[in-house]
């Protein structure tokens, strides 16, 4: 083996003596700069170029997933943000909801309402319940009442009233026939109230399954 490996170096010795030697300076500086740029080149094409697509490729899937990333954690933000507004909404249903009784409760509070005047010193001529009146989320209940006391005892009842837990409005307010009696003007006093109830909102799932039997 190392024989012909001499055999082989005195071949290339004896070509450079021989064929390159007598060269022009200029021929052998080409053939230098090409036994450098020939390893460059075949490097770019074989290794290098090969790579470079692959590593622009990666480079545009790692973007992809970047706006993938992004759009994630911005729908992320959006759906912690909605929770909190339906949250608070929540909450103040409830709170606006604990302000409306609901049907069962409306005969005791109009009940305490009645009890509310007689302990003003009110005497009640008439107290009729008229037709409720349906919104979307409640509904109105009207009483038109008619009462007759001084002007200081109404007073004083509507002051009771105001401080229900429960909502309720007083509007139409008429007062007249004042009387003397024991040394007070006594007045017949008519008004009409308004207390609410709050309405459940229909299930959703009973209304789809209602459209689907239709």
């Amino acid at each position: 083996m190392n024989i012909d490996k001499v055999k082989i170096q005195e071949a290339i010795n004896s070509f450079l003596d021989e064929k390159v030697a007598q060269l022009k300076p200029l021929h052998k500086a080409l053939i230098c700069i090409g036994a450098i740029l020939l390893p460059c080149i075949a490097f770019y094409y074989l290794s290098y170029s090969p790579k470079s697509v692959e590593i622009n490729k990666l480079q545009s899937q790692q973007k992809k997933l970047e706006d993938e990333i992004t759009k994630v954690e911005k729908a992320s933000r959006e759906i912690i943000k909605h929770r909190a507004e339906m949250a608070e909404t929540r909450l103040m249903f409830a709170k606006a909801s604990a302000l409306l009784p609901q049907q069962q409760e409306i005969p005791s509070l109009l009940t305490s309402i009645s009890d509310l005047g007689q302990n003003s010193g009110l005497d009640f001529l008439s107290f009729i319940p008229k037709s409720e009146i349906r919104q979307e989320f409640y509904a109105d209940i009207p009483v038109d009442i008619k009462v007759r006391g001084t002007y200081h005892n109404v007073g004083v009842f509507l002051d009771k009233i105001s401080d229900l837990s429960r909502i309720v409005t007083v509007s139409n307010i008429n007062m007249g026939g004042p009387k003397p009696q024991a040394g007070e003007m006594i007045l017949e006093t008519t008004f009409s109230l308004v207390t609410y109830r709050f309405v459940e909102p229909a299930p959703q799932a009973d209304n789809k399954q209602k459209n689907k039997k239709k």
